[in-house]
């Protein structure tokens, strides 16, 4: 990993949730034909809360309640993660965008 890398990690573990703003974030990297290195590596990753990441509930709340309270998740439900918020390329966009001190659209 790169300073860089590192760099972009650590601003990455500071940010909120990009589909929710949920504090307490997993890094996510953007996987194109099953490999990190042909999307981007370490610097195609977004932040994601452990809903949006990897499927778990929150709190006391089922599968069903959060996906309706916060939207669906990527590891349970990629199609419907990706009509809802434009595909992970889209959001990647958005966190560079956030990176640069720019507000997003």
């Amino acid at each position: 990993m790169t300073k860089a890398d590192r760099e972009r990690m650590a601003k990455l573990k500071d940010m909120p949730c990009v589909c929710c703003g949920r504090r307490g974030v997993d890094v996510h990297h953007l996987v194109d034909k099953g490999y990190r290195r042909l999307s981007g590596g370490h610097q195609a990753t977004i932040p994601l809360c452990a809903w949006h990441h990897r499927g778990e509930p929150v709190g006391m709340w089922t599968v069903t309640e959060t996906a309706a309270r916060l939207g669906p998740s990527l590891a349970l439900n990629k199609k419907q993660f990706n009509l809802r918020y434009g595909g992970e390329r889209a959001l990647l966009d958005r966190v560079n965008q956030w990176l640069l001190g720019e507000v997003p659209t």
